[in-house]
């Protein structure tokens, strides 16, 4: 009576295990952003988080390098130029912002993003015009 209970019982294992793995959970909702996570206005919006509190907690599905990790998604695909390089304020690196700007025709547009429209601060809360002189800037 014992083995067949023991028997019982792991067939009803299994046929659970089996009932919840059928289940279409593609894609699978994030575990780790909440609901409005992607939405600029929204309280829980990433870029907000990011600048109030940094980068390390993306880290950990992300990747140290923000390129993918575990996740598989690169930090990168929708910010080309955020998180900033080290090099980004060394005039004449190739990974300077003004590298980037001189390559790439949107890239104000990208600084006004998290700049403000006037480059004054926004988002960000560091306006360019800490170290560009008014005039300088397109």
């Amino acid at each position: 009576m014992k083995k067949f209970f023991i028997l019982l019982m792991l067939t009803v294992f299994a046929s659970l295990a089996l009932i919840s793995c059928s289940e279409d959970k593609n894609p699978l909702p994030s575990t780790s952003h909440p609901e409005d996570w992607n939405t600029t206005e929204a309280e829980n919006f990433h870029g907000s988080k990011v600048l109030a509190v940094g980068s390390t907690s993306c880290k950990s599905c992300h990747g140290v390098d923000l390129k993918g990790g575990d996740s598989g998604e690169s930090c990168f695909k929708c910010h080309q130029s955020y998180p900033h390089s080290d090099e980004w304020m060394i005039i004449g690196s190739a990974k300077s912002h003004s590298a980037y700007i001189e390559a790439n025709n949107d890239a104000m547009d990208k600084c006004r993003g998290c700049h403000g429209s006037s480059l004054a601060g926004g988002k960000s809360g560091v306006s360019c015009y800490n170290c560009h002189q008014v005039g300088q800037l397109p």
